[in-house]
């Protein structure tokens, strides 16, 4: 599952936009609900369900879209909570300003390739 610092990059992008019009107005009282957690986190989680860690790993991901319409498809795809409260005659102009803003920040490579930084927390348990 996606684990703590997860996308933070682009989220950070996200945050910075969303605080700006045009689009301010449609984030009022806006809270992401993905929940990113770390090690600790679920090594409590999982003693509260009577379970013994096993292996509780955060893994570091390079996500690689290839070209900026990979990429913006997929931040159309996976990023709901926030294109989801743009109206939808609007929506095209604010997935742009994120995956311009975005790329701005950390350009392509020399393949043309858009790289996110992602976190993989993986979390095994056994009841004892």
């Amino acid at each position: 599952m996606g684990g703590k610092g997860n996308a933070k990059d682009l989220i950070d992008v996200l945050d910075r936009l969303i605080a700006m019009n045009p689009w301010k107005p449609h984030f009022h009282d806006f809270v992401l609900p993905y929940g990113f957690y770390g090690i600790e986190e679920y090594r409590q989680w999982i003693q509260l369900a009577c379970l013994k860690p096993i292996r509780l790993e955060l893994i570091p991901k390079d996500m690689e879209q290839n070209g900026k319409e990979n990429f913006t498809g997929w931040v159309r795809t996976t990023r709901l909570p926030y294109t989801q409260r743009i109206p939808a005659q609007m929506r095209s102009a604010f997935i742009s300003e994120v995956v311009e803003s975005y790329i701005k920040r950390f350009p392509m490579d020399t393949a043309g390739h858009i790289h996110i930084k992602m976190n993989r927390l993986e979390v095994e348990g056994i009841h004892p």
